[in-house]
């Protein structure tokens, strides 16, 4: 792959690692892409005039270095790829180049409908080349502003999964943070019929984060503290189950669990992802729970019967997200070009 048809992209900042992880595979193929994932330095707006000139000649300094970083990125560039609608400030300033807006959450499902941050995501909406959302509950709302969106599937970097490991003691791990964005309250209910019925030798685990995080702990939920992606992906991977994100879509963390082997538990929407369903699937909490403890009589064979490492390989490896949105970029060209 590669040559003329492919124009020079830089993809600016990141979501789950999607922006690292395409740029990464992409350049194994041949691909002029490149990543550009710095955050602007405080504003120089904020430093005031009584303020100690060293600290304000850091600031403005600071300052005028990402600017200069971030020009001279997009004038090397054909087209911009921003990851998330709520950072479009840094394509609305000069210099200019086409770009295609990548909504990966939050950024359309909740600030999108915000009536004070609705006019700058429309704007982003209406000026880009294309607008990618990354997971298919997205779709209502992308197509909202913009009927054309295009769905893009997340990337799984199979080769950063540790291998499957569960641990000594039997382990049920909650993926995602207890928060509503995750469907807290779903994944709270699930924690409290777990902990009635999958017995005292079980161990619940789950992030101390979110604002339903107490709640968890309330339920016999194990706290752990946050923790880097490395660290994360090796607790994924001592888990003898998994209990996916309440809002019936597989975001990063259900799938690279899926990917390790682990048994995963938890409700999908109809229609958003191919069969065979890789995950186990409930509608309830008492559901949910009761597939949890089915998993953890025998957690190698239930592994074995979803084969979610190959379902994740057919819908979701980077080499066949990297050639679906290659072909994007190059209809995008072929379109400047006439």
């Amino acid at each position: 792959m590669g040559g003329s048809a492919d124009p020079k992209v830089l993809h600016l900042y990141d979501a789950a690692d999607v922006g690292a992880t395409l740029v990464r595979y992409g350049r194994r193929q041949g691909l002029s892409w490149r990543h550009f994932n710095k955050v602007p330095p405080s504003d120089v707006g904020s430093v005031l005039p009584g303020a100690p000139l060293p600290a304000r000649a850091r600031r403005l300094l600071a300052q005028t270095s990402w600017q200069a970083a971030r020009a001279a990125g997009i004038l090397r560039a054909d087209l911009l790829h921003l990851h998330s609608g709520s950072r479009l400030g840094i394509v609305r300033s000069r210099p200019h180049r086409p770009f295609v807006l990548h909504f990966h959450g939050t950024d359309i499902r909740t600030q999108f409908h915000d009536p004070v941050r609705r006019p700058v995501l429309q704007w982003g909406a209406d000026h880009a080349a294309a607008v990618l959302y990354s997971t298919p509950d997205l779709r209502p709302h992308a197509e909202l502003a913009r009927p054309d969106a295009v769905y893009l599937a997340n990337p799984v970097d199979l080769e950063e999964l540790p291998a499957w490991a569960p641990a000594s003691r039997p382990r049920v791990a909650f993926a995602s943070r207890w928060d509503d964005s995750k469907g807290g309250s779903a994944q709270l209910e699930t924690a409290k019929a777990l902990a009635a019925s999958a017995g005292p030798g079980v161990e619940l685990q789950g992030l101390d984060w979110g604002a339903g995080a107490a709640g968890a702990a309330g339920h016999g939920v194990k706290l752990l503290p946050k923790m880097s992606k490395p660290q994360y992906l090796r607790w994924l991977a001592s888990a003898h189950c998994v209990i996916g994100q309440g809002t019936g879509i597989m975001g990063m963390s259900e799938l690279q669990a899926v990917a390790i082997g682990a048994p995963v538990v938890m409700p999908l929407g109809e229609g958003y992802y191919p069969g065979p369903s890789p995950v186990l699937q409930g509608s309830t909490p008492e559901e949910l729970a009761a597939q949890a403890v089915a998993a953890l009589a025998d957690p190698a064979g239930t592994s074995g019967q979803l084969a979610g490492r190959a379902w994740v390989e057919a819908h979701h490896s980077p080499q066949q997200v990297v050639a679906r949105l290659a072909d994007i970029y190059r209809e995008l060209a072929g379109h400047r070009q006439h």
